[in-house]
């Protein structure tokens, strides 16, 4: 079918002439008025507009001004038998793919059709690949998204503490309550966050946003939060949507929400209640449609005590409480959690990396990771940059302060290692029993000691320490 066209022009000789000379390659729709030609676009949108410079209801360049705002993949070309530098400028501002003139001749007006055959093609197919272009980089928009939605959205674990997790927020997921995410810092907050919102109906109708409410000075996150008219502080020039708005139909994500003032409080409590606001210097009330999820490292009830956070806030905030487990609880899901990083960070460097080794294994189990899975995170993309490419990650490479060799890890008869913080005397002790367990006979045991076999025998028997070969002491 050949591409649909609207002509719009006061002159009925001219919009005849121009139906003559055109039918034969595009289907036409003649309009007298600017106003019926966009009624008819409300109903189907053309491939292009032919539309005069001068008409008496709305010009053609107020009328190329409304098509392009309402339907940018309409094309638009001005004609006029009237043309100047300064009409033809004004029409490409406003967004004309061309502007041409009418040629008079005698009493009928005439234009160059060749020209104009070649412009209507040429602004046809611009508009469409226009169109393509954009289709395409919103779908590899979206599929951006979805990868990085895929990459850190992830509850990575099988412990009973990270199953339980998960099936209540596949639970939480379904509701809008609002949600209070507590634990240590690095426990993955914003991931469960993240999560909540990605397995909502609110993933496919709005945002998630995220604001840390504890790097924003109080007075800009007011500003951020709910936006800002001009005039209302020295530097507002220009209106400002706010985070809430933006947030419309999605969620928002205030973590470290124990930071905020008293005066943020209140206006939050508000929102909640009401799910209306006010920019800063405004006076209209904006709806707005999000859930709220919250995050707080801190003993908020202390808070409350203090008369530092209000009361009634909390009880608002805090209708479905989720506690993050700390990792050095989570047991062999240290391991799962690590070999993810390690394949992330091998992708991301093109650096293949064979694993971890056993003895680095242990030596992740037994840490303490005051910063858990964020402090993990950082220890893990350091090994993969200073490991061989093809090799596994060693102790060596995880460079962590507390090295200690756990019960099932490789044994190695010719190292001894200790956690740091122990006592001479616990460290004397461990050495004792290594060097015991290592030796073939309590004799040997004594020499590599230094001392008599009477002096150990009698450490071993205040200390009660076991011989794993009752052998050693023949």
């Amino acid at each position: 079918m050949s591409p649909l066209i609207y002509v719009v022009d006061d002159d009925p000789s001219f919009r005849l002439l121009l139906e003559r000379v055109l039918a034969k390659d595009f289907t036409l729709k003649t309009f007298s008025r600017a106003q019926d030609c966009l009624d008819a676009i409300d109903v189907e949108p053309p491939a292009l507009v032919l539309t005069d410079y001068t008409m008496p209801d709305i010009n053609g360049v107020e009328l190329t001004s409304t098509i392009r705002k309402k339907y940018p993949s309409v094309a638009v070309i001005v004609l006029t038998g009237y043309g100047s530098v300064e009409s033809a400028v004004e029409a490409l501002k406003a967004g004309a793919f061309h502007y041409i003139e009418k040629n008079m001749s005698g009493a009928g007006a005439t234009a160059n059709f060749t020209v104009l055959r070649t412009l209507i093609s040429r602004a046809i197919e611009s508009a469409s690949l226009k169109q393509e272009t954009a289709r395409y980089k919103s779908e590899v928009e979206q599929l951006k998204k979805k990868v990085r939605q895929t990459d850190a959205v992830e509850l990575v674990g099988n412990s009973p503490a990270i199953c339980a997790l998960r099936e209540l927020i596949e639970q939480v997921a379904k509701t809008d309550s609002t949600v209070l995410i507590r634990g240590e810092t690095g426990t993955g907050k914003t991931v469960v966050a993240r999560l909540i919102h990605r397995l909502s109906h609110r993933e496919a109708e709005g945002e998630f946003v995220e604001i840390n409410c504890a790097a924003i000075p109080d007075n800009l996150l007011e500003a951020e939060l709910f936006g800002y008219e001009p005039g209302a502080f020295t530097d507002a020039r220009t209106t400002k949507k706010g985070l809430f708005e933006i947030a419309h139909n999605g969620t928002i994500f205030l973590d470290e929400i124990d930071a905020t003032s008293l005066v943020v409080q209140s206006k939050l409590l508000s929102v909640l209640e009401t799910r209306t606001f006010r920019r800063l210097g405004g006076h209209q009330s904006i709806y707005a449609n999000v859930r709220v999820i919250a995050a707080t490292n801190a003993k908020i009830e202390e808070k409350v005590a203090e008369q530092k956070f209000r009361e009634d806030l909390f009880f608002r905030i805090n209708v479905v409480s989720i506690q993050m487990p700390p990792l050095r609880e989570l047991g062999d899901d240290i391991i799962l959690i690590a070999e993810k990083f390690i394949s992330q960070f091998s992708r991301e460097m093109n650096k293949p990396i064979a694993g971890l080794t056993e003895d680095a294994k242990a030596v992740l189990c037994a840490q303490e990771w005051k910063g858990n899975v964020r402090e993990l995170r950082n220890v893990i993309e350091r090994a993969v940059i200073f490991t061989p490419s093809g090799e596994h990650i060693g102790p060596t490479q995880l460079a962590l302060p507390n090295v200690y060799r756990a019960p099932n890890a490789v044994p190695n008869e010719h190292v001894f290692s200790i956690p740091i913080g122990k006592s001479l005397e616990e460290v004397k002790l461990a050495y004792i029993q290594a060097v015991l367990k290592s030796s073939s006979s309590f004799a040997e045991a004594a020499r590599i000691l230094g001392i008599s076999t009477k002096t150990l025998w009698e450490i071993r028997k205040r200390y009660g320490i076991e011989l794993s070969d009752e052998s050693m002491l023949k």
